[in-house]
């Protein structure tokens, strides 16, 4: 059995239809006020010029109906203007002489849906405008009434005015109620606006932190072929400043002891000069073999492989000074990470014995949060000029293309210190998210050799 529709659902389904059909619905109330004029122009009393005038009026009552949600407040003027000749001058569809009756009119009905148009559609002091000329044009109705003047007149006077008052008043109400429930979702859409606008506004500062981003990545990249092509150019003229040269001093030694020995003849000086170059041979492989060394080291140091902790170790072994080394880490850091460590940490005793005049240094390492934080100090008197270009450029730019930070003091009447920080992970990828603190604040004095010290 199908359900009944309940009073609730017909009259969304009315106001729904309403909402959607404008027109028809305006068409609608035109076509009953048209169709409610013809029984009481051709039943009625009036003579054929006024029945004429009052269908011209008909048809503008319709008109000001079809037109009210244009022009509003015009349509409201036009129908009050004939109220307001109907109240005056007593015209009535159904008499032929004047007759001042409380009778329901087209002109009335016009009203009221003018009313609630322009309360539902205009500014509020718009509305209550109108309002105030409709309870007028009704006080003035009841004072043009006849029983309104007899002996006791007070409770006519109190029912109509209850009546009249109560119909327009209905009618405001009824439209200012549609006025406030359009204002109420035109704001709701208003701030669904708004929040989508802010949400652009921030999604077009995050696509510009990425983009500035990329180009910091993009910058350390380049300083990173530019660093690269450095190092091997300092490769390949240490290989050919140092163990190039002793290499051809070897051959040429070994060329001169061969040449001794295919013309010595047992002679005693010749002897003691083969051995002597020989001797000399023998230490010539020996330093360049150390020269060797020192220079895989300084590409890889072998020590990295027993960790951090004994790299550190046996770099402070290596300084001239005593150096307290203190390596606290959960877990091992990456290669990367531990080389960088490793290489800054050179760099800071290199110019902590070179320039700080310090007698005693420390090294502490810290690995927690998923960062390596590296505090490097000395107890010697600082004074170092500070500028943005200057002090350790090779730790600060090693920590930048690890995308971390270094940061030094050496102010005078302060106590050095160097602090770098690198992401520890093991697979050496960076944080997720970083601030913009990756510029290196002051360093010490930069190294006067061509060559960096390495130990």
């Amino acid at each position: 059995m199908p359900e009944l529709p309940t009073l609730k659902n017909v009259r969304v389904n009315v106001v729904g239809w309403l909402r959607a059909h404008t027109c028809q619905a305006d068409g609608l109330l035109a076509a009953a006020l048209l169709l409610s004029a013809p029984q009481v122009l051709w039943f009625g009393a009036a003579s054929g010029p006024t029945r004429a005038a009052f269908a011209v009026v008909t048809v503008v009552l319709a008109a000001t109906v079809l037109v009210r949600r244009r022009y509003p407040v015009a349509a409201f003027g036009v129908a009050a203007a004939i109220e307001a000749a109907q109240v005056t001058f007593g015209m009535q569809y159904a008499e032929a002489a004047p007759a001042f009756a409380l009778r329901s009119t087209d002109a009335d009905f016009a009203i009221l849906v003018l009313l609630y148009t322009v309360a539902a559609h205009r500014p509020r002091r718009v509305s209550i405008t109108v309002l105030m000329v409709c309870l007028l044009g009704s006080a003035v109705a009841i004072t043009r009434w006849p029983p309104a003047h007899g002996a006791h007149a007070g409770d006519e006077v109190l029912r109509a005015a209850a009546w009249l008052g109560g119909v327009t008043l209905a009618a405001w109400v009824l439209g200012d109620s549609v006025a406030y429930r359009y204002q109420r979702t035109r704001y709701a859409v208003i701030e669904a606006r708004a929040a989508q606008m802010e949400a652009e506004r921030d999604a077009q500062e995050r696509i510009a932190a990425a983009a500035e981003r990329a180009r910091e990545l993009q910058e350390r990249r380049a300083a990173v072929v530019d660093q690269s092509a450095a190092r091997r150019r300092r490769i390949e003229r240490d290989l050919h400043d140092g163990t190039q040269v002793r290499l051809a001093a070897l051959a040429m030694m070994l060329g001169e002891i061969k040449e001794n020995l295919q013309l010595a003849k047992g002679a005693a000086d010749d002897d003691g000069h083969v051995r002597m170059l020989v001797s000399a041979a023998h230490r010539n492989a020996k330093e360049m073999l150390a020269e060797l060394r020192d220079l895989a080291r300084g590409i890889h140091p072998p020590v990295l492989d027993r960790g951090l902790a004994a790299a550190l170790g046996s770099l402070a072994d290596t300084v001239a000074l005593p150096v307290e080394v203190d390596v606290r880490a959960c877990e091992r850091p990456s290669a990367a990470v531990e080389a960088i460590a490793y290489f800054c940490a050179a760099e800071l005793l290199a110019n902590m014995t070179k320039h700080s005049g310090a007698s005693r240094g420390a090294i502490s390492v810290i690995g927690s949060g998923g960062k390596v934080l590296m505090n490097v100090t000395d107890d010697g008197g600082g004074g170092a000029w500070l500028a943005p270009a200057a002090g350790s450029p090779g730790s600060a730019n090693a920590c930048r293309r690890s995308t971390g930070t270094s940061a030094s003091t050496a102010r005078p009447a302060v106590r050095p210190a160097s602090r770098s920080s690198c992401p520890g992970g093991r697979d050496g990828a960076p944080p997720a998210h970083r601030d913009r603190r990756g510029r290196r604040d002051h360093a010490r004095r930069p190294d006067p050799d061509p060559h960096p010290a390495r130990p």
